[in-house]
């Protein structure tokens, strides 16, 4: 309802103070949404991968899997591994679908729903560059056609120290020690394993970003599982009697689990490939309408589609019963919020781009030289990150924004591209009112919805500080 709101605004504006035709306003709508497809898809898959993969049975053995690497008494160490297993393995499918899981998780480990709620908002917030196959970064190169692969790397510098910032509000809202030997183990061999995963596929491998968040997953895992294994050894010590629980899963149940997520990995792997790429290339095509450049649209090396593949093979691996129909229904409807937000939201960034206003702000700050620049626009995309629905329709505004400007400037497009992309997803996640009445409902919170703001704000803020400090640094050693 808000965007829609906003929508409306937005037309009336530029009929009335922009003397724009009525059909060239429907018509810049209309494009704006056609622009975004990748986003509508992506949104819409996510949303069956993460039906299916919960619907056959797949998710309970992953998060059974998850708790039984660690002590029952081990809170520090389940909750730490709740929240990056799952946003790695899951979120690299679909952000959305880590909410319902994560923060249901926290307040079953014994916590109280505004903590469970902003421990997640403020972790989860670096990812969002990353998550979805890389929606966010994919919108960015709709916008400014700069190359997916050249945004990732910008984009990765500028989160590595978000990730470690990420974790650290984390534990702190939690009520952890942090220099506690498990709080230390567990923040530096998770935040390290992200992090390497983010040098190895932004920075040394490039072209395989899209496994940059099974990457960190994966190297997550492999230091949790040797973290639970010397914490076994120490609540053995100081609890004889203590049985080890056992999990109910077989070999082969903890197989099918993950199954799906590899089977996943070697798709986008193979179709990176030259030849495989070069063959799926064959299957683009152009779409121009009403005077406006031409767009390239491939469905099948769009990231949605290795998403609807992915929740596809859950039923090949399923542990129970699941009707992919039905799934197919469910998950349709449950989608229809987030497409709508996105189609006005994509509408109203589109009337600004065609009746010139983003273009205006532009000369504003561009007014300034380029140091004024470089500080005050990471500012003024995190504002609207916050006001554009999910956050996609103001990366996708703010990276059209910086075609004309980067010229200007001499600053390379590549690098105003990519921090808009981070700084429009990551830091004003927490802060939406729409993503806090959402994920406050998971944990049956009513009527706190400002105290969970202001617990993100601090978070939010140092965040956005760090990042627009070092997009500053980034601009001059870029330039």
């Amino acid at each position: 309802r808000a965007s829609l709101s906003a929508w409306i605004v937005e037309f009336v504006t530029v009929l009335v103070f922009y003397r724009m035709p009525l059909v060239k306003t429907l018509e810049a709508s209309a494009w704006g949404n056609l622009t975004m497809w990748t986003g509508f898809m992506v949104l819409y898959t996510g949303q069956l991968f993460g039906q299916a993969y919960r619907s056959t049975g797949l998710l309970e053995i992953l998060l059974e899997s998850i708790r039984s690497m660690l002590p029952s008494r081990d809170v520090e160490g389940r909750s730490v591994a709740l929240v990056t297993l799952v946003s790695g393995f899951i979120g690299a499918f679909n952000g959305f679908a880590t909410y319902p899981v994560t923060i249901p998780g926290l307040v079953d480990i014994g916590f109280d729903g505004v903590q469970a709620t902003t421990s997640y908002l403020v972790y989860f917030s670096w990812t969002l560059p990353f998550n979805s196959l890389l929606i966010a970064p994919n919108i960015s190169n709709a916008a400014s056609h700069v190359p997916v692969m050249d945004i990732a790397r910008v984009a990765g510098l500028l989160t590595i120290p978000l990730v470690f910032l990420s974790l650290l509000g984390f534990l702190k809202i939690l009520g952890f020690r942090f220099f506690a030997w498990k709080s230390q183990a567990l923040f530096w061999s998770t935040g390290l394993a992200n992090v390497i995963a983010i040098i190895l596929f932004t920075q040394v491998w490039p072209s395989y970003y899209i496994l940059t968040m099974i990457g960190g997953a994966s190297m997550s895992l492999a230091a949790l599982y040797v973290y639970g294994r010397l914490a076994k050894r120490r609540a053995t010590k100081e609890s004889p009697d203590a049985a080890p629980v056992r999990p109910s899963y077989s070999a082969m149940g903890l197989f099918k689990a993950y199954a799906p997520l590899l089977l996943g990995v070697v798709i986008v792997v193979v179709t990176r490939s030259h030849s495989v790429s070069a063959w799926l290339d064959r299957f683009q095509f152009g779409v121009s309408v009403w005077g406006y450049n031409r767009i390239s649209i491939n469905i099948f090396t769009t990231a949605g589609f290795y998403i609807f593949v992915t929740a596809l093979v859950c039923y090949l691996f399923r542990n129970k019963e699941a009707h992919a129909g039905k799934d197919f229904v469910v998950a349709s409807k449950r989608s229809g919020r987030s497409i709508a937000t996105l189609c006005v939201g994509s509408a109203t960034v589109y009337l600004m781009v065609d009746s010139g206003q983003i273009a205006q702000l532009g000369k504003v700050l561009v007014s300034g030289g380029t140091f004024v620049y470089a500080s005050l626009y990471p500012i003024v995309a995190f504002l609207g990150g916050m006001a554009f629905g999910q956050g996609l329709p103001g990366d996708f505004l703010f990276s059209r924004m910086q075609v004309a400007i980067a010229p200007t400037l001499g600053i390379p497009l590549v690098v105003l591209v990519g921090i808009v992309t981070v700084v429009t997803m990551g830091p004003p996640n927490a802060l939406k009112p729409t993503q806090i009445a959402f994920t406050s409902s998971l944990a049956n919170v009513k009527g706190r919805d400002g105290e969970i703001f202001r617990i993100c704000l601090p978070w939010v803020m140092l965040q956005l500080v760090v990042t627009a400090i070092l997009s500053v640094i980034l601009v001059y050693w870029w330039k």
